[in-house]
């Protein structure tokens, strides 16, 4: 007798910053770790495993609009009104088949090649693929959508099953506005990395894990996956404190800027340790007392996570703002836009540590890592929906 076959998740990987790759990481993990013996998992890289140019050339593209928001606000402001005006249907549907029409097809036979019972999302192109395959009758699978930010933006097309976001007042915006009915749109936990509870031996451990002092105050420096935003302007104004700092900044896929900073000699009260694209990200949320950068899902969620105060100096896009005020409004974060007031308020952090207390407490409020499992079981409920 042939034995039944098991049902299929598909998780599209989208790289378009981190903010879309770790929730995507941390929830599929989960996934496969409950319910791997149950479910066959695809796990793919969706615009490049295919080794289509004109697939990989949508995710560049994507990447290339990522960086251009972070160098100038007013390219992210401007794709924002022209969604206000014509929507999401409309916008989604110029952008995938107009302006990415070269990637249109081969993304859609791909993904229906991959012959899902659902697909589970993270960033909203695989999002529009699936709702217009199923919607031309060539798929049946369930599309069930995790949104990393705080609100659904009008990117995110609404004819999934289910959407999923952190924060009750982003759920209840979507259902007032009649985007989502109430049963396609619930809050659950924010999607960190369940390994960041290994995390736990304390900011001491972790210095000397790092080679650097135990009794300096560190401060973690990231503005997301490109190393855009202010970075460099607050490396450099911080390289003039008379203080005793540790200053690790992290470049990301900015080789360029990471290269600048290595040949960077700092003053000896100050120990610099720049990075590029690294693994080490929760190690160094563990290891600071403060982190200053740009807004993003990831980069704020991580050291909150650990109780560190958080100084927003940037917000590239809406989505970022939307984010920014999510975590300023809990109370573990400040929106600071002068590098010179951030680093001001730094040194008087460095100074007096008990100035930091209701932000560290404000963020350890928030501190909690089952976010994945809780989607696991979701998703694994949809599948019999």
């Amino acid at each position: 007798m042939e034995s039944k076959k098991k049902p299929r998740v598909v998780f599209p990987f989208v790289e378009a910053g981190m903010g879309h790759i770790m929730p995507m990481r941390a929830v599929s993990d989960a996934f496969v770790k409950k319910y791997g013996d149950r479910v066959e998992v695809v796990k793919t890289y969706f615009f490049q495993d295919a080794n289509d140019p004109n697939m990989k050339f949508v995710e560049d593209e994507l990447i290339r609009e990522v960086k251009g928001h972070n160098r100038n606000w007013f390219n992210s402001f401007y794709q924002f009104l022209l969604l206000s005006i014509f929507r999401t249907r409309i916008s989604m549907k110029f952008l995938h088949q107009v302006r990415y029409k070269r990637g249109f097809e081969p993304s859609m036979q791909y993904l229906k090649s991959l012959d899902a019972d659902l697909i589970f999302n993270t960033h909203f192109s695989t999002l529009y693929y699936a709702c217009e395959l199923r919607a031309k009758g060539q798929s049946k699978a369930k599309i069930v959508t995790f949104c990393p930010d705080p609100i659904v933006g009008l990117q995110w097309d609404n004819r999934g099953d289910l959407m999923l976001l952190s924060g009750s007042k982003g759920v209840k915006k979507a259902q007032r506005f009649g985007r989502f009915k109430p049963e396609a749109i619930k809050e659950v936990p924010f999607l960190i990395r369940k390994e960041i509870q290994d995390y736990n031996k304390g900011k001491n451990f972790y210095r000397r894990e790092l080679g650097i002092p135990e009794d300096n105050f560190t401060i973690l420096l990231a503005d997301g996956a490109y190393g855009a935003g202010k970075l460099k302007d607050t490396v450099y104004e911080l390289l003039k404190s008379k203080l005793n700092l540790t200053l690790i900044a992290v470049c990301g896929k900015n080789q360029e800027l990471y290269e600048e900073f290595q040949k960077i000699t700092p003053p000896d009260n100050i120990v610099f340790k720049p990075y590029g694209f690294t693994d080490k990200m929760l190690m160094f949320a563990a290891s600071c007392d403060l982190f200053i950068g740009k807004a993003g899902a990831s980069n704020l969620a991580e050291p909150a996570y650990f109780g560190v105060p958080c100084i927003v100096t940037f917000c590239a896009t809406p989505i970022e703002k939307w984010i920014c005020e999510h975590y300023t409004s809990i109370g573990c974060a400040i929106r600071v836009r002068s590098v010179k007031k951030a680093v001001a308020l730094a040194e008087a952090f460095a100074q007096k540590p008990e100035l930091m207390e209701p932000y560290i407490q404000a963020a350890k409020a928030q501190s909690r890592c089952d976010g994945a499992d809780i989607l696991a079981d979701i998703i694994y409920e949809q599948l019999y929906k």
